[in-house]
């Protein structure tokens, strides 16, 4: 009896500790509860919209490609990939690659204008020529991870504004 106590007092110090902190799941997003939907859009097609509309509908935020003024607005101004040699070998062939990714984006609070802002990320990775296939399916791999982290960090930077209003 009084071990089965003992755990149940261990359990609950342990939850409360846990939510005292400002622990949330993953893929949580700590937005301001009185936003209901919020405006997303590129003036082309991007995967970076995809990605973002992804995570605000995961939680319960209507997306809209329309520019509503009444609404937060994220806008993606360009986006673009590069990539450049970083070491070649003996033979002057390239062993390594590095993938730039940079992102033109503005956060504008409803019936406000935001200012651009900028996101560049870098990757670098190995290159076979012998595995040509292997390498092009690494690099598309990489260039989804890096929109995935653009989306997140601009999602970020969204949640720091909303906050501090």
């Amino acid at each position: 009896m009084m071990s089965i106590l003992y755990r149940n007092l261990v359990l609950i110090l342990i939850l409360v500790g846990v939510t005292s902190c400002g622990y949330t799941l993953r893929g949580n997003l700590a937005l301001n509860e009185s936003i209901e939907e919020i405006s997303v859009y590129s003036s082309r097609y991007s995967e970076l919209t995809n990605s973002i509309n992804i995570l605000l509908t995961n939680n319960n935020i209507r997306t809209s490609g329309q520019k509503n003024p009444s609404n937060y607005r994220i806008q993606i101004f360009s986006e673009s990939f590069n990539r450049r040699q970083l070491s070649v070998n003996l033979s002057g062939r390239v062993n390594e690659y590095e993938v730039i990714y940079s992102v033109e984006f503005n956060i504008s609070p409803p019936s406000e204008i935001g200012k651009a802002e900028n996101i560049t990320l870098y990757r670098d990775y190995s290159f076979d020529e012998n595995q040509v296939m292997g390498n092009t399916d690494r690099e598309d791999s990489i260039k989804k991870e890096m929109i995935s982290t653009a989306a997140t960090l601009i999602i970020n930077k969204l949640i720091a504004q909303t906050n501090s209003m």
